[in-house]
């Protein structure tokens, strides 16, 4: 999966791939047009070929998000396991705690509580 962005329609029209899909057009809209006498068969072919592009570009565009959704959860992964032990966050406020002991916390034993 690449991260970069789908091509726009004239980066994918002036591709080797693009070229042929639009020579193949021509043809197939000219022999529906001259042969057949049907122009709403052009009509259906540009339809589908256009629907079929913006389905591709749909889906590289999930593709990217995933890829950025990894990344940032790979970010924040990093970042959870360098926090400091103390309750506070790096914007200074004191954050209740989950009540979930941590690795490390030592529960309160009789001499250390408060009367």
């Amino acid at each position: 999966m690449s991260s970069e962005s789908p091509p726009t329609l004239r980066e994918s029209l002036s591709s080797r791939t693009g070229i042929a899909v639009v020579v193949l057009f021509v043809l197939v809209s000219l022999y529906a047009i001259l042969f057949m006498a049907q122009f709403l068969a052009v009509v259906y072919f540009a339809s589908v070929a256009l629907l079929l592009w913006l389905l591709y570009r749909f889906v590289r565009a999930h593709e990217r998000i995933a890829v950025a959704q990894e990344r940032r959860a790979a970010v924040a992964a990093g970042e959870a396991s360098e926090r400091p032990r103390d309750r506070a966050d790096a914007d200074g406020v004191d954050r209740p705690a989950s009540g979930v002991a941590e690795p490390g916390d030592e529960a309160d034993g009789e001499d250390d509580r408060e009367e």
